[in-house]
């Protein structure tokens, strides 16, 4: 029988420790940069900042009340409008070397952010559709593939490597959860090669970040600037951190670390163990979203929740990577904490969606099962 179930609690706390969080490290990692650029006012960025996350709880809640199978219908559209955005942006004035964003009064609009919540939620409607014992690679399913490629290709030019890696990586993850045999998701993955290969070719800004990871990791050159005074930070942070407001990176050396770099400055003023609480919430968040997804009550709900955590997920590790130079500085925030408003509102809304997810009355997992295992829906037509 089916009905309504309360809405995971645990998965709703966990993001406001994240974003209690995120407000607390972006305050005083950004005191001393508000105080130069703004007369004494050591709080501009966290007030703007407290705007953004209000603006996403309201976001969250929003989104939470809608009914998760609204957008099979939805999804569509949300695609076809972002890819005529990715278009358009990319003749934008370029901004630190790309053109990403449109510059809006009320700030900066990024629709490869908002084009990963839309791509996860167009795959998982179309994939839903597909029982998982049908060859996923026929005509069809093979235009959708094509979708995902071309999308990461429009990311890819602007450009943002970044976005576009936890982009194609979601995608993959739908495919691979919808029961693509591992061969030839193999060669799906090999496809984007040629695209990555090109945009270094083309993008001086790209090709010149690649290289100089590649570079100093051979010691062939001093590590880039923003990375060596993040892993000194880290360094300095030892076991339990200088204490909070005291790290010294972000007042001198570490450019804007409220943003893409603010792992650093955690680190710097707790420590690994504050590195270890940080990643704990987001396992929690993890935990939550993948029993989310294997109670859900339908394909079509598995899917988008698996999806919106794999996007979550990636995202943290490959802002981790980046501030311990396991992989070249990419641009990209840490989910929940790091400052911006469109990954922010992009993710309160992927948790929305989980949290309607959560409030859907389901039977119990071993009634989804055969006696192989296999998972075992309502059909879907």
């Amino acid at each position: 029988m089916t009905g309504r179930h309360p809405m995971d609690k645990i998965l709703l706390m966990a993001v406001l420790v994240l974003l209690t969080i995120g407000c607390l490290m972006i305050y005083s990692a950004s005191a001393f940069w508000s105080a130069e650029r703004n007369q004494d006012n050591y709080s501009a960025i966290l007030l703007r900042h407290l705007m953004r996350v209000s603006l996403g709880l309201l976001i969250m809640v929003a989104v939470s009340r809608i009914d998760y199978h609204c957008y099979r219908s939805w999804a569509p559209v949300l695609l076809a409008v972002l890819a005529v955005l990715l278009v358009a942006v990319l003749f934008t004035p370029r901004f630190r070397g790309s053109s990403r964003a449109f510059s809006l009064p009320m700030g900066r609009f990024h629709p490869a952010e908002y084009m990963k919540l839309a791509m996860v939620l167009f795959l998982s409607s179309v994939l839903a559709r597909t029982p998982p014992t049908r060859d996923l690679m026929d005509r069809r399913l093979m235009v959708h593939y094509g979708i995902l490629l071309g999308v990461t290709a429009l990311v890819l030019v602007e450009p943002d490597l970044g976005t576009a890696s936890v982009l194609f990586a979601a995608g993959m993850v739908l495919f691979f959860l919808a029961g693509t045999p591992g061969d030839r998701l193999a060669k799906m993955a090999l496809v984007v090669s040629p695209f990555v290969c090109i945009g270094m070719a083309v993008n001086g800004y790209q090709r010149a970040r690649i290289l100089d990871f590649a570079r100093s990791k051979a010691g062939l050159e001093p590590l880039p600037y923003q990375v060596k005074h993040s892993l000194i930070a880290l360094a300095n942070g030892g076991w339990f951190g200088l204490g909070y407001g005291e790290g010294r990176a972000k007042d001198l050396y570490l450019p804007e670390p409220f943003s893409d770099f603010i792992l650093a400055t955690l680190g710097e003023e707790f420590g690994f163990v504050g590195v270890c609480v940080l990643f704990g919430v987001v396992a929690v968040l993890l935990w939550r979203g993948t029993r989310i997804a294997v109670h859900a009550p339908d394909r079509f709900g598995f899917l988008a929740a698996a999806g919106i955590t794999s996007l979550l997920l990636i995202n943290a590790l490959i802002n981790a990577g980046v501030v311990l130079h396991l992989i070249p500085t990419t641009g990209l925030p840490f989910p929940f904490v790091s400052y911006g408003g469109s990954s922010l509102f992009v993710y309160m809304a992927g948790m929305g969606i989980l949290l309607n997810i959560s409030g859907q009355a389901v039977p119990s997992f071993h009634q989804f099962t055969t006696e192989r295992g296999r998972i075992r829906w309502p059909e879907i037509r």
